[in-house]
Formats: C-alpha cells, sequence, structure tokens
C-alpha cells in the first residue's frame, strides 16, 4: 500500500493562540516577542504585511506598530504548551499514528485512507479550528519531505491544504521550489548547492545518488529519495529521551552578587530536574555557565565547569547543590553577568541506574516519593506551588514580561469571562 503523510501546521502559532482568547487582535497587526520582550518571533499576517521581519528588536517596532494600531505581547509559554496539547489532541483523532514534530506541526500517517485527501485534508483543517480555534495548514504527500513541501505551498497560495499525490504534480512543484526552503537543507548547504546550479528541489533530486552521499552525506541521500517520492523518514511515533537538557535564560537586569546568581542557578536546577523525572530519567553530569553581556562596553567575564556525579539523579535538591558549588567556584565578583544555565548530561533510564554499592537504599525511595508529590502537587494547581527556598522568594533578576497575556487555560483567577 503506498504511503501517504501528512503535515499539519499551525499558522503563526503564538499570534494565534493570543487571538483564540482576544478577538481585539484580529485584524490587526500583532507580534509575541522573546524572552525579557527582547525581539519579535511570532508574527501576524498583519505584521508580516508591515515588512516586520523576525528577530528586529522590539524598540524598532515600537512605532510602526502604534501606526497602524498593532500590538506587542510578551511569550505566554504556559498558554501556548497547553493550546498545542488541545491541537495534538484533536489531531490524534484522525489516525492512530502521529509524531509530534514541534510545538506547532505533526506528521500523520494517512496511509489507507479511502476516497479524496483534500476532503479529507480540508476534515481535518476545519475540525481543529472548530475544536481549538487555531487556523492550521495541511500538505499531504508520499513522504514527509514532500508533505513539508505541500504545507509550505498551502501556506504561500493561501489554499489551507495541499495534496501532491501523482507524479506529475510532484515534478511540477519541484521545478519551481527553493532548494534553501527544502527540508533538511541548512544555511551551508543551500550555499554548496547553489555554487553549483543546483537551485531547485528537482535539480538536487536528479543528481546522482554517489554524488549526493559523498557531499551531503547519507542523510541527504535520504532526502533525495524522498523528494523522488520513495518514503525513507519514518514517523517517530515514539520520541526518544532526550541526551541532554538545559535550561537558562537572560537575566531582566544585571547581576552582580552572588546570592542572586545562586538563585537563578537553583530555580535552573529546578525546572532541569523536573524535566528529567518527565522523562523517566536520570543525569550523572551537570555543567554550570555564566556570563556577561558581550554586547556592553564593559568588563567581560564568561566560564563554564562540570562535574560527574557517584550516581545518576533526578532529585531536586542533589542537583541544586551540585549547581550550588560550581557556580561558587566560576563566580568572579566585579562583573555584571547577563546569563546563566545548567546543562545536565550523561542521561540514562531511571530503572538502569547503577546505584552505589553504600547507597541509603530507603533514602533513594524518599526521595523518589518526595519528587512524585512536589510534581503532583505543581502539575494540578500551578508551576512553583512547591518551590525550594534556595530561588528566592520573589527575585527581581527573572524574566522579564511586561506585556504578559492571562493564562487563560491554566489558572482559575485569568479564566476568561464570557457575559450574555
Amino acid at each position: 500500500m503506498k504511503p501517504m503523510f501528512a503535515l499539519v501546521d499551525c499558522n503563526n502559532f503564538y499570534v494565534s493562540c493570543e487571538r483564540v482568547f482576544d478577538p481585539l487582535l484580529m485584524n490587526r497587526p500583532v507580534v509575541v516577542l522573546s524572552n525579557n520582550d527582547g525581539c519579535v518571533i511570532s508574527r501576524s499576517q498583519e505584521a508580516k504585511d508591515l515588512g516586520l521581519v523576525l528577530g528586529v528588536p522590539a524598540f524598532r517596532c515600537e512605532r510602526i506598530l502604534k501606526e497602524h494600531n498593532g500590538i506587542m505581547l510578551s511569550s505566554n509559554y504556559t498558554l501556548y504548551g497547553d493550546m498545542s496539547q488541545r491541537v495534538m489532541s484533536t489531531l490524534a483523532r484522525f489516525t492512530p499514528e502521529i509524531e509530534v514534530y514541534s510545538i506547532d506541526e505533526s506528521f500523520l500517517s494517512l496511509t489507507g485512507i479511502q476516497g479524496s485527501l483534500l476532503s479529507y485534508g480540508r476534515e481535518i483543517k476545519k475540525t481543529v479550528y472548530q475544536w481549538t480555534g487555531m487556523p492550521v495548514s495541511v500538505g499531504i504527500a508520499p513522504t514527509k519531505a514532500l508533505a513539508k513541501i505541500a504545507n509550505k505551498i498551502a501556506k504561500k497560495e493561501g489554499t489551507g491544504v495541499t495534496v501532491l499525490d501523482t507524479d506529475d504534480q510532484i515534478h511540477e512543484c519541484l521545478a519551481s521550489f527553493p532548494i534553501s526552503d527544502v527540508w533538511g537543507i541548512g544555511g551551508q548547504y543551500a550555499e554548496f548547492l547553489l555554487a553549483r546550479g543546483i537551485n531547485t528541489a528537482l535539480k538536487f533530486a536528479r543528481q546522482k545518488d554517489e554524488w549526493i552521499q559523498a557531499h551531503l552525506t547519507i542523510v541527504g541521500l535520504r532526502l533525495a529519495h524522498e523528494l523522488r517520492g520513495e518514503s525513507c523518514i519514518e514517523l517517530d511515533l515514539i520520541p526518544s529521551p532526550k541526551k541532554g537538557i538545559c535550561n537558562s535564560k537572560s537575566f531582566s537586569r544585571p547581576v552582580e552578587t552572588r546570592e542572586e546568581l545562586m538563585q537563578s542557578i537553583s530555580e535552573y536546577a529546578t525546572t532541569a530536574a523536573c524535566k528529567l523525572r518527565r522523562q523517566k530519567s536520570a543525569a550523572s553530569v551537570i555543567t554550570v555557565y555564566l556570563a556577561t553581556n558581550q554586547f556592553k562596553d564593559e568588563p567581560q567575564y564568561a566560564q563554564s565547569a562540570t562535574v560527574k556525579l557517584t550516581v545518576p539523579t533526578n532529585f531536586t535538591p542533589e542537583i541544586i547543590k551540585a549547581a550550588s558549588a560550581i557556580m561558587c567556584s566560576i563566580f568572579r565578583p566585579g562583573y555584571r553577568y547577563k546569563k546563566t544555565g545548567i546543562i545536565l548530561s550523561g542521561i540514562v533510564p531511571n530503572d538502569c541506574r547503577q546505584i552505589d554499592l553504600f547507597a541509603d537504599q530507603q533514602a533513594l525511595i524518599k526521595h523518589d516519593r518526595l519528587s512524585a508529590v512536589i510534581d503532583q502537587v505543581n502539575g494540578q494547581y500551578r508551576r512553583n506551588s512547591l518551590k525550594f527556598a534556595s530561588s528566592g522568594i520573589s527575585p527581581g533578576w527573572q524574566m522579564k514580561r511586561k506585556l504578559l497575556s492571562h493564562a487563560y487555560t491554566t489558572r482559575w483567577d485569568e479564566l476568561k469571562i464570557v457575559k450574555a
């Protein structure tokens, strides 16, 4: 049976999440800002039409948005994560085989679907919008790479759904599709191919296998076969646990004291440990780093250090203790620090940890129980309902989000009020 894949991608995801709960944002230029309200990371179509590009600093958008009745918003990651789960749950009703590729897009297996694929794609789009309020684009094709291309065409042409299921359709599409926009072709590979006159997806797909593998490795060869209509990249139905977990943020203001740096690394360690437990893993290597603002004309300093634990762990106090010790060793007074972070590696499954012969087994059991209670309370109520005192009560270095919208779906006191 011929394989068939669909790529469903939410349009302007962050902005669309905000519009679901605030109709006043409709038909207005809207941009969502990065951490500390730094630069643009999501734009509505109206903002794109004004020439606002991703990565532009927020202060450069203020005037043009004010002139066109636009608005800027801080990133509301809690809302976006919850809306993503709603979209993915809706998509799972259309097929048992689904790969959540990112927060705003998923691959679906449509192999064996009877009837018109175009109609099926339109039904997916209609249902997601009706059930979640999120506009999506759907690309359907015999391979994942072609489904990516079909999705981009659906967005560009404004049709919402594009199907590439015949050789003629695929040939015509690839003949005009830029090689730099092909899934898996990064900037350096794009420059390499363009320098050799390979400027479309079709020209790339027609190259000899030996040449492609020699210059773009086996990954590039698989991509070429995908563009020819041969499915080589299967759905990743069970995502693999992360091999490394990093938690890092820039401060809302320069930090100069050891105490505030210790608070920040404690909070980041808490979040990283929670991510470990969520994927049922433990880490044996902890790295901490800190740095000043390299863009400021002031004394600069950056440093990192790593420790290896005897026994892998996901117990928050142990990770905080190790991370704090590292922070003490690399901290130097007299600098204005902009950023710090923690990286967990040496990750192994929780049930495959090599336990120390002299470890207190009862203590390990108590650690797991305590962690489970903390995660349950924070998951049931709100994040940081229970937190460690070492993270501080209300630290002033935390991320700046002056334009933050409400947590419409996760906090009782911020639910949307409907008056009839």
